[in-house]
């Protein structure tokens, strides 16, 4: 792959690379026009729907271990819990939104993608910027969720296991 396309060994490169918070700032810098403001609820909303998605979807998975908690979803995180708990409902549901960022980044990014005067906009800051393009921010933010999704589903899968019951 080339040098200019994100792949997993040029983002880790980049991250490690001494310097990198500068050249990250100086990239945000590049957004001036003001659909970059869109992004923010876009990022939000989609990020907020995703993780609420991958919720239910591993309380699910859940309730097919213990089936005795269907239809408790609401006596999730009540008050009292004790420690352990504590600790798996954690770990099942907190890894779900780090699972999420990435797939609601990219979410945000096609939609935005489809609002033609914010495509353009955003094309013009992109041009002669590392990884700016669409296509490239949203193959980088793929091979995030990549690594990052699996990881963060397969902790959740282990709070789900581990909640044996809601006190």
């Amino acid at each position: 792959m080339k040098e200019n396309n994100p792949d997993l060994r040029n983002i880790s490169g980049e991250i490690q690379t001494k310097g990198y918070y500068e050249r990250a700032r100086q990239r945000a810098q590049r957004r001036r026009s003001p659909w970059n403001l869109l992004l923010i609820p876009l990022v939000i909303g989609s990020t907020g729907l995703t993780t609420y998605s991958l919720f239910r979807a591993m309380w699910q998975v859940h309730t097919m271990i213990y089936p005795d908690h269907a239809g408790r979803l609401g006596e999730f995180w009540g008050k009292g819990i004790g420690f352990r708990t504590f600790v798996s409902s954690f770990l099942l549901a907190m890894p779900l939104l780090f699972a999420a960022l990435p797939l609601g980044m990219i979410v945000a990014n096609g939609l935005a993608w489809c609002i033609g005067p914010a495509r353009r906009a955003f094309n013009r800051e992109a041009e002669g910027v590392k990884w700016a393009s669409f296509r490239q921010s949203v193959s980088g933010l793929a091979i995030v969720a990549a690594v990052v999704v699996p990881l963060c589903l397969l902790l959740s899968f282990i709070g789900a296991v581990t909640l044996q019951n809601l006190e």
